[in-house]
Formats: C-alpha cells, structure tokens, sequence
C-alpha cells in the first residue's frame, strides 16, 4: 500500500480575489476585503497591489488610509467566501476523490495512490499552479506524509526564519504563478514550451516521503501551529526554527 501523501493548498488572498473576480477588473487600485475586530474596521484580505503599497493583514483601516489614500474596501462576506470555497474543494477533486475544504482558504487533498495520475507529485503542482494562474487566483502549496507538514510548507516554506509570512513572498508568487499560466497557454496552442527555473522553488515544498523532519526544520517555529504567545516565549529563548527545538 502507498504511503500516505497530503496535498495542502492555501489561498492567501482568496477574499480579496474573490470581490475581484466578481468586479471583473473594474478595480484598477488597491483594493482590501474589511472586517470587524474589536469596535473597528481591519484589513483581512489584500489584493496584490494594496500588499505592494505597504498595507498589511489585521492592519485598522484608519491607518491603511492614510498610507493609501487610494485603497478600495469591500465588507466581508463568509458566505460568500465559504460558497467560493466550496467550488475550489470541487475543482480539486479532479486530482482525488478525498479532498476538504478547511475555512478560512485553505484545502487539504488527500494524494495517496492519485499523484502518478498527472505525472507525480511535482505534476500535480504544476497543474495546480497552472489552472489556479487561470482563475486569477494566488495559491501556495505543500506536500507531505502528515497534514501538519504540508500546512506548515505551504505558509512558511519561502519565509524567513524568525519572521512571520510576508506580502512580498506571496506577491513575487503571484506574479511568477500568473506570468507561467501564460506561457503555459502559449505551449498549448502549438508554441514552444516554456522554460522555467520554479523546479527548485517548487520542490523545495515537497517533502519526499519519510523525510518529514529534515524538509520542515528550517521552517520557523510558528510553522508548527503553536499559540502566538508560545512563539514569542520561543523567540525570547532563541528558538526561532523547528530544528532548533
């Protein structure tokens, strides 16, 4: 029997992306998705653009204005985000049969015994990549023996040690994932095919099977889905990666 094989997608920007999409490129400025946190508006969701003007996640919108005075905000809307979800978790049951949606924008696909279906592991990725470049829609990846280390490469794996996940990483990301869907089109109507240097990127959030440790280790505590609190008491001691625990 195959060892098992998980497949975690994460969709940083999914909110966002969604309002987007909907709007249908009617939205040429930063544009952030809003909610309520404590008696006042927060950024939860950003597009590429209004990350790449300064603007963070969690960030008050009376700050975000003033840093960008530009930006656009839409409320929102967990149905609706749930719903979007939904038809993502259906999307990716043409990898395998076991797959589940864990809100708020994220998947987990269960490859075990599927992946030589699209040519192996990193296929699957590329095809991942390739058809969420399609949608217009940023996703990061992980593969793994265990849900946790899959989770743990597709948010942490291009971090770096002691910080938390930035917007550039995520926006450098997008614009590679978009730019090779382009490509990607080229090839399938008859043109060259294209010629990349993400294999190195990519494999590098490929844990190969019973090396779970060795592909997380580098990654930083936070990686391992601990309390906020108890990264911080880490950090204080010096232990900022996983091998280091």
């Amino acid at each position: 029997m195959s060892a098992r094989r998980i497949l975690s997608l994460w969709f940083p920007r999914l909110a966002a992306e969604r309002v987007l999409r909907i709007e249908r490129g009617t939205i040429g400025v930063p544009m952030a998705v809003l909610r309520d946190e404590r008696n006042m508006q927060v950024l939860s969701s950003l597009s590429v653009e209004a990350s790449a003007a300064g603007l963070i996640e969690g960030q008050s919108l009376r700050d975000a204005r003033a840093m960008c005075p530009e930006l656009v905000t839409r409320r929102t809307s967990p149905h609706a985000e749930a719903a979007f979800l939904a038809a993502l978790r259906r999307w990716a049951e043409k990898f395998s049969p076991w797959v589940a949606d864990i809100a708020p924008a994220s998947l987990v696909i269960d490859l075990t015994g599927c992946a030589h279906l699209f040519g192996g592991e990193l296929g699957v990725v590329h095809q991942v990549e390739a058809d969420c470049a399609d949608l217009a829609l940023t996703v990061r990846v992980g593969v793994a023996d265990t849900l946790g280390a899959a989770w743990a490469l597709a948010r942490y794996s291009s971090s770096d040690v002691g910080s938390a996940r930035n917007g550039d990483a995520i926006d450098q990301e997008a614009y590679a994932t978009r730019s090779r869907a382009a490509k990607r089109r080229h090839w399938e109507r008859g043109g060259a095919a294209p010629v990349t240097g993400r294999t190195t990127a990519t494999t590098s959030r490929i844990a190969a099977p019973g090396h779970t440790h060795s592909a997380i280790g580098a990654l930083p505590v936070a990686a391992l889905r601990r309390p906020p609190e108890t990264v911080t008491q880490l950090g204080r001691l010096g232990l900022r990666r996983i091998d280091e625990l």
